[in-house]
């Protein structure tokens, strides 16, 4: 009978501890970056629920596509590279939820480093 005692409150004790948050996941691209996509997601039009894979680089140009990830890596070999921590990211995982959110936020048209934040919908100037 002690040993389900003890179990119940080591068992009360962990479910009343506070869950460790995680940090909340952006995007960092630059102002110009995100503007481009932004301006052509009519291009993108992914259809609702579904992800698409953009390579950032390739925005307003001819080769601007989104693709599914396994599309974008299928007989590639891995391009490993340690980028600097204040880089902007190559590609981005888009939802047609965040092009309607790009839609309706003030974006920097410049060089700029932004994070998009896709869970609540807001930009950031990252120094």
């Amino acid at each position: 009978m002690k040993m389900l005692s003890l179990m119940t409150a080591m068992l009360l004790g962990l479910s009343s501890t506070p869950a460790l948050t995680e940090e909340e996941w952006f995007f960092l691209l630059s102002g110009q970056s995100l503007t481009c996509l932004r301006d052509h997601a009519g291009d993108y039009a992914p259809k609702p629920g579904e992800t698409l894979f953009i390579r950032v680089s390739d925005c307003g140009t001819a080769n601007m596509k989104g693709q599914d990830f396994a599309d974008m890596v299928v007989n590639s070999a891995p391009d490993i590279e340690v980028a600097e921590a204040d880089s902007p990211d190559a590609v981005v995982a888009f939802l047609a939820s965040d092009f309607e959110c790009l839609a309706s936020l003030p974006l920097p048209e410049d060089d700029t480093l932004v994070a998009y934040y896709p869970e609540r919908c807001a930009v950031e100037a990252r120094d």
